[in-house]
């Protein structure tokens, strides 16, 4: 029989229960009887979707399965949606939830390095991904093998009428195999510039572009609650560096204390397209994370195709 809301222990933050689920934006964690976290969540209002949890579980399935196990629930807030989102995808990560989809950091990867050859056309290169590394020129696209990567240019040469020859991809002299059978637009036999070719090239791989980190140093970027609710933070501070996330922190002092403790930096993608996007909407303050100075937002505004 699935526990009603009443009898379930809340506790925020790991402290002592409250009467009621929080109506404010953060984490929340469901637990077993007997301690083993079930799942990990996220929501702009806590109470509202953990209540949606319990309406889902009255039908046979896996939210009743879920709910029907639960006893605690653990509640963490956040100043916001950005930080609920970073937060959860650290968490499910770290964590490694009972029913939460399964996301495994992956140690070994490949990408595409784009380097302009000597006739002027860029040159598609598959390179290893270092999770661990500094982000200083763009790549495209995440691979678990060099055969993939392959296989992807190879796609995208069909979809899109590109030169296997111009790709690196096809040896051999004078128009290609391709070109002969209608499906390369002729830039081995001189009927389409390097620039156009390019143009198509990069089109085709925007889709999968990781930026290159446009900033220097480590960056507090700092998310600004104006109408907080008991127990939730006014302001956070989520410490970025290399398009890693290093940490929420509901104090600049907090914030800087980690910079000199260690850690790995890794790069996670769930949590680069969270950071990127938020970036792009201005819904961050961005600050120098050692001087707590305001650092320029080069992303404002700008969606990938205007990238570059």
């Amino acid at each position: 029989m699935m526990p009603e809301l009443e009898e379930i222990e809340i506790t925020l933050g790991g402290e002592s229960p409250t009467e009621e689920l929080p109506r404010f934006a953060g984490v929340y964690r469901f637990f077993s009887a007997e301690g083993q976290l079930l799942y990990i969540g996220k929501s702009v209002d806590i109470r509202a979707r953990v209540q949606s949890h319990f309406q889902e579980a009255r039908k046979p399935g896996r939210h009743q399965r879920i709910m029907g196990q639960v006893a605690r629930i653990d509640c963490t807030a956040t100043a916001g949606e950005v930080g609920a989102l970073l937060v959860e995808n650290a968490a499910i990560k770290a964590e490694t939830p009972l029913y939460n989809r399964r996301q495994r950091r992956v140690r070994k990867l490949w990408t595409i390095h784009l380097k302009p050859g000597s006739d002027g056309f860029l040159k598609p290169e598959a390179a290893d991904f270092l999770i661990d590394s500094e982000r200083s020129i763009d790549c495209y696209g995440l691979f678990h093998n060099q055969r993939h990567t392959d296989s992807t240019l190879r796609r995208h040469a069909r979809d899109h009428g590109l030169c296997l020859r111009m790709l690196g991809l096809d040896k051999g002299r004078g128009p290609c195999f391709q070109f002969q059978l209608g499906r390369c637009d002729g830039a081995c036999a001189g009927e389409e510039s390097p620039e156009d070719h390019n143009v198509r090239l990069l089109s085709a791989l925007d889709r999968d572009r990781i930026a290159a980190w446009p900033f220097t140093g480590t960056l507090a970027l700092k998310e600004t609650n104006v109408a907080p609710v008991e127990g939730q933070p006014a302001e956070q501070f989520h410490l970025v560096r290399q398009w890693s996330y290093l940490g929420s922190f509901d104090s600049m002092q907090s914030a800087q204390a980690r910079l000199g403790g260690k850690g790995e930096l890794l790069f996670d993608r769930d949590a680069y397209r969270l950071l990127l996007t938020a970036l792009q909407k201005g819904r961050l303050d961005i600050l120098d994370a050692s001087s707590g100075k305001p650092v320029d937002n080069p992303l404002l505004g700008l969606d990938r195709r205007q990238w570059g």
